[in-house]
């Protein structure tokens, strides 16, 4: 390793730590004024509050790395175009190529160690948080458990099982609804090939439904369409679609194999498998977007104004992804079009501004 890069990783890394903590630290401040209140009026106490915000730091971090790392290389290149660092790089024949890939280098051990930790840490402490939230604080029952291979709902008066959950459309997919009453008689079971939410209500579509006395089935009706007035609405089914997305790579593939196996459409969660490479990849894109806006600092009003800008290009970033994510998940453009063109198109903005700072020498 050249003097140069150990110059260049050792300032960066300086930094990013600096702001990686910085980020922690505002998130945590901002999340617990955000929820004291509602903590406090549940008689949460204080070991439990600092333990949900404990076991909630992993996903935090992971969310921020992006953030941190463009404003790392925001910082590390602007100080030295501030000291003419940078002038006296090039001046002596240093090619852009040669300050950038050092930064190249770190943003890809820092995208796989955020795969990583996505894969092995985030799933269990955010689950563990939203445990202590839920449960230990707020006092609810548990409500819902991600299987291995189905989701099981325990709503007011039915049990359901569903194999996909369209939060956009309100749909249900390969649903099963069981009716048992105490101590544990099942007397009622519905399968659906789906249901959806018209007009305040649940739809289910090729239905068949069971009724059942002293274990043994008594009646079994069929019927194309039937509609049901459930307690459950689409809000309640919510954060099945976030916690099925918390499932680990290969856990969340198997599902989706099966899925498409049994004649579902799989379509939600091949966007959410795309998504969590995707994710992490951008933090090899936000350096090809700091680099260029880092190195032309006197062009874009100095400091100040290269980061207004990336702050401008990050908003606009997760705008066009969310909108790709949802058109996606509606099945309107394939799941790898969904998660990945907001990557490519920005990563294509950055490959573009840092050819042109190559090819403009620094005044």
């Amino acid at each position: 390793m050249s003097l140069l890069t150990r110059y260049l990783v050792r300032e960066f890394l300086r930094l990013f730590f600096l702001c990686l903590a910085g980020g922690t630290v505002l998130f945590l401040v901002i999340d617990l004024f955000d929820r004291i209140d509602r903590f406090v009026r549940y008689g949460g106490t204080i070991k439990w509050i600092f333990l949900y915000f404990l076991y909630k730091l992993p996903f935090i971090i992971y969310q921020i790395i992006p953030a941190t790392m463009l404003l790392s290389v925001l910082l590390t290149l602007g100080l030295m175009v501030r000291h003419n660092e940078i002038l006296a790089l090039r001046t002596n024949g240093v090619p852009v190529w040669r300050i950038s890939y050092p930064f190249v280098i770190i943003s890809l051990l820092v995208s796989i160690s955020a795969f990583l930790l996505n894969e092995l840490v985030v799933p269990g402490t955010y689950q563990q948080s939203e445990y202590i939230q839920k449960v230990l604080i707020k006092g609810e029952t548990p409500s819902s458990l991600v299987m291995r291979d189905r989701i099981w709902f325990n709503g007011e008066e039915w049990m359901y099982n569903i194999v996909i959950f369209f939060p956009v459309k309100k749909e249900l997919h390969g649903v099963m609804l069981f009716k048992i009453d105490r101590p544990f008689k099942l007397t009622r079971r519905i399968d659906a090939a789906k249901a959806v939410w018209k007009d305040q209500k649940w739809v289910f579509y090729d239905v068949t439904e069971r009724f059942f006395q002293e274990g043994r089935i008594v009646q079994t009706l069929f019927s194309p369409e039937k509609e049901l007035v459930l307690s459950e609405t689409p809000e309640d089914f919510m954060h099945l679609q976030r916690e099925t997305e918390e499932m680990p790579f290969a856990k969340l593939r198997q599902y989706t194999k099966k899925v498409a196996a049994e004649g579902y459409d799989p379509t939600p969660y091949l966007v959410a498998l795309h998504k969590k490479i995707a994710f992490p990849v951008l933090n090899i894109i936000t350096v090809f977007l700091g680099i260029p806006f880092a190195l032309r600092l006197t062009r874009y009003g100095g400091l100040v104004g290269a980061i207004g800008i990336s702050l401008v290009l990050g908003f606009l970033y997760w705008v066009l992804f969310a909108v790709t994510i949802s058109v996606g998940q509606l099945g309107y453009v394939p799941p790898f079009i969904a998660a990945w063109s907001t990557n490519m198109l920005f990563a294509a903005l950055g490959i573009y501004l840092l050819l042109r700072v190559e090819e403009q020498p620094l005044n």
